[in-house]
């Protein structure tokens, strides 16, 4: 009974650890598409060539954290990344613990990531923004 115990305590240690792990994945796309991206957020190795449309990855812990997108002949945009408690954090409570609390806290798996899918409309450089796409 005791090493269930102790097998249950190390399995719900932290909950949203297990549910969404410490890294996010959001979608980003942009008009005209084909836009460079660079992520400043956290250790987190996307591919240094990505370019719009794309998934990049980023951490849930930092801060700061932003996606930049670059095209030539469009103004750069950056959009900053917010971070707010995920709903599965109070679930420690209940599953976790203070150990799962504690483990979440340290890790940043208590966070989640906003937006969670990026769309943006690029701004040529003279100023007139990018047309929409055309099916």
């Amino acid at each position: 009974m005791r090493n269930l115990a102790v097998l249950a305590l190390v399995a719900f240690a932290g909950c949203a650890s297990i549910v969404h792990q410490t890294t996010q994945q959001i979608p980003v796309t942009s008009q005209p598409a084909g836009a460079a991206l660079t992520v400043s957020c956290g250790d987190v190795h996307n591919d240094p060539k990505l370019v719009t449309p794309a998934v990049v990855t980023v951490h849930r812990k930092p801060v700061h954290c932003a996606i930049s997108l670059t095209k030539p002949g469009y103004r750069t945009t950056e959009i900053a990344l917010t971070r707010s408690m995920s709903a599965w954090y109070p679930a420690n409570i209940v599953f976790g613990g203070i150990v799962g609390l504690i483990v979440d806290a340290a890790n940043g798996a208590m966070y989640n990531r906003a937006p969670s899918q990026i769309d943006v409309s690029l701004v040529r450089v003279d100023g007139d923004a990018a047309a929409p796409a055309k099916n």
